[in-house]
């Protein structure tokens, strides 16, 4: 099914990306979070190191307490380090590039069946950022079209962001 919505910033970054955010309710809801990984780099999660390279990881979480406030602090990269997204999305290696939304009460089980969508056609990241869950919610992938063709079928809302169509 097409999203009902689709929007793009058109002020580059910054000021833009925050505007199209503040027309997001703030209603409970599941999300997408797709990022493009400007420069590889490692970290440690959870006392285990990882290294990402180039390319897109998508994310999916959901937001109990509201989707604006969950997808700003994924943006503005502040706050301090909670989850384990929270441990990429607030590097400057990566940009926020595409979110995808819908807002409703799902749980875990709604997230899971988001995840088989991905499951087999793009490498999971370990089992991170889902603790409570019998499905990955982090994937990655060098080429963001296998991504976007999956989430442009998906009922719900999507915000491309400029820096999706720069090249690295």
């Amino acid at each position: 099914m097409c999203p009902n919505e689709a929007k793009s910033d058109d002020n580059l970054w910054g000021i833009g990306a925050f505007s199209l955010l503040d027309e997001i309710t703030s209603e409970k809801g599941v999300y997408l979070i797709v990022f493009k990984i400007i420069k590889g780099f490692n970290c440690i999660i959870n006392k285990k190191f990882y290294i990402f390279d180039k390319g897109y990881l998508l994310y999916i979480g959901s937001a109990g307490n509201g989707l604006r406030n969950r997808l700003k602090r994924h943006i503005n990269k502040k706050g301090k380090l909670r989850w384990h997204i929270d441990y990429i999305s607030h590097r400057k290696e990566t940009d926020v590039v595409v979110l995808f939304y819908k807002e409703g009460n799902f749980g875990v089980k709604f997230e899971d069946k988001l995840s088989e969508y991905f499951y087999s056609k793009i490498k999971h990241v370990d089992y991170l950022g889902s603790t409570d869950s019998s499905m990955p919610h982090l994937y990655y992938s060098k080429e963001p079209n296998i991504i976007l063709d999956i989430i442009e079928k998906l009922d719900g809302k999507i915000i491309f962001f400029s820096k999706f169509f720069e090249k690295n």
